[in-house]
């Protein structure tokens, strides 16, 4: 997802990369593009586009402990208190971000609500560092840049190049380690290019490459982000797989769900059940894989902006919804 600032409100458009030929709105990007140089090809042809079978799902587990998942909640939705409810005390879900560098210092209506998650502030934009906007007390993660990679002709475009990113990047994380000695930064995330991203890491780190994680580059950022929309469990293995390897970095799902934009049927209720309990189920048994984050936690469906109903964790009453339970429940039915 990518915002910008309009009349006081953040606008958030769904740009993601998705499989097969589902529309993007990033013209120049292809699947391809999101694939390791060395498979992409092969990936890119055995891939169906298969939903998840209801049928077929993993056998229950363990009850996850590693507390990977977390969830993404729209600044639109304008009060935190909702967010309460994926913090309970038997719920895996264990970390929340709002696009933001805050959610109780200002950015959303915070007054006597306590939520246990651990908060991920966000610098949305090359720009944002110096807004007024405080970073929340006591961080210890930073996620980087949202979608810098998006161009349109709309006028709202939050676009850069790789080069002029990284120009902006570099006097900026020198400066966050050097008030946040032990901060963990994320990458910037790109909407659906990953040319551009590998164009920024050999901007920021020239001498240094993904076989040996960027070396000690000084520049580089602790953990490469994703976001990946598709109806196909191999193909998010693999897509995840392959982008993991291209980077040489430990992996950060910031947006996913049982969704490929531009198709038609949508997945339905049991389908989007399935492919999360086979989905969390494999992010975490990778230990490359940091953190992951499901899309669809939002009571007013705008703010879903196109990722279908039944990827709902949340109702418009503010109640979790069935599969909200199941993603708290470590990807298990309840």
């Amino acid at each position: 997802m990518w915002k910008i600032s309009l009349l006081g409100w953040l606008v958030v458009l769904p740009v993601v990369y998705a499989q097969g030929n589902a529309t993007t709105t990033y013209p120049e990007a292809s699947e391809a593009d999101f694939l390791p140089s060395s498979s992409a090809s092969s990936t890119s042809t055995t891939s169906t586009g298969t939903a998840a079978s209801a049928g077929n799902t993993s056998p229950s587990s363990a009850a996850r402990t590693n507390g990977k998942a977390g969830i993404g909640w729209p600044v639109q939705e304008t009060d935190a208190n909702p967010v309460a409810q994926f913090f309970t005390a038997n719920s895996t879900v264990s970390w929340w971000f709002d696009w933001n560098k805050n959610w109780d210092q200002g950015i959303l209506n915070a007054d006597d609500i306590q939520i246990a998650g651990h908060f991920v502030p966000m610098l949305f934009g090359a720009d944002y560092l110096d807004n007024p906007d405080t970073f929340q007390e006591g961080m210890t993660e930073l996620m980087g840049y949202n979608e810098p990679d998006l161009k349109t002709n709309t006028g709202v475009s939050v676009y850069l190049e790789p080069a002029q990113a990284a120009e902006k990047w570099k006097p900026q994380i020198v400066q966050i380690r050097q008030q946040y000695p032990d901060i963990k930064v994320h990458s910037p995330v790109v909407a659906s290019n990953k040319t551009w991203l590998m164009e920024f890491f050999k901007a920021i780190c020239p001498d240094n490459s993904a076989s040996d994680a960027w070396g000690d580059c000084q520049y580089k950022p602790d953990y490469v982000s994703a976001h990946l929309y598709t109806t196909d469990v191999e193909f998010f293995k693999g897509t995840l797989t392959g982008f993991q390897q291209e980077f040489g970095l430990p992996l950060v799902l910031s947006e996913f769900a049982c969704y490929k934009f531009g198709d038609d049927p949508h997945p339905t209720i049991e389908e989007v059940s399935a492919f999360m309990q086979q989905t969390m189920t494999w992010l975490d048994e990778q230990d490359w894989v940091v953190k992951y984050a499901w899309f669809g936690a939002a009571r007013n469906s705008l703010w879903l902006f196109g990722v279908y109903e039944t990827n709902r964790l949340m109702d418009e009453a503010g109640e979790l919804t069935n599969l909200g339970r199941q993603y708290i429940n470590g990807g298990e039915r309840a």
